[in-house]
């Protein structure tokens, strides 16, 4: 790939790393990625579609930032289901209960999600559970729970309250 195309096209790569800067991926590994994108469409680039270069770029710029943060959250999540596997199995697992008092979940919080948060972080007054049991106690895929957990903490983080993992 010829250097001149690369110096005329980062700033398009630069554009749209930006746009995912708010991610876990430092900003400068986002334009790595992305610049691998532009090289990719520089190699499939077909003129006789009709498709302008920088338009055909745009989409593989984004694929390679969006893979590469999808990678790294996958990353983190199989560190932290493993940290719940390492924990359990020392049975040296501290819990740090917020008393409910302190937090209380609005009223119109999904149930689901109040249920899984609750269970999660031990507010119920039995102790807390991984995704897994939590699972297991409401009928979901572990998957599912996770998700609608992530849901719950983004909800809350929205309104201004911050519950630290």
């Amino acid at each position: 790939m010829d250097e001149k195309i690369i110096k005329e096209y980062l700033p398009l790569v630069k554009s749209i790393a930006s746009k995912y800067s708010n991610s876990s991926v430092p900003f400068e590994d986002l334009v790595q990625e992305g610049t691998i994108g532009l090289w990719k469409a520089w190699q499939r680039y077909d003129e006789s579609r009709g498709a302008k270069f920088s338009t055909y770029a745009s989409y593989w710029i984004k694929k390679r930032i969006l893979d590469a943060i999808s990678k790294d959250r996958k990353n983190s999540l199989n560190a932290i289901h493993y940290d719940e596997e390492i924990t359990n199995a020392a049975g040296s697992r501290q819990e740090e209960v917020v008393p409910e008092d302190k937090v209380r979940l609005p009223e119109n919080f999904p149930e689901k999600e109040k249920n899984i948060l609750t269970m999660l972080y031990g507010r119920d007054g039995q102790g807390s559970y991984d995704l897994a049991e939590i699972g297991e106690k409401m009928g979901l895929p572990r998957e599912r729970v996770r998700q609608l957990k992530e849901k719950g903490l983004r909800r809350l983080r929205k309104i201004g309250i911050i519950i630290k993992e």
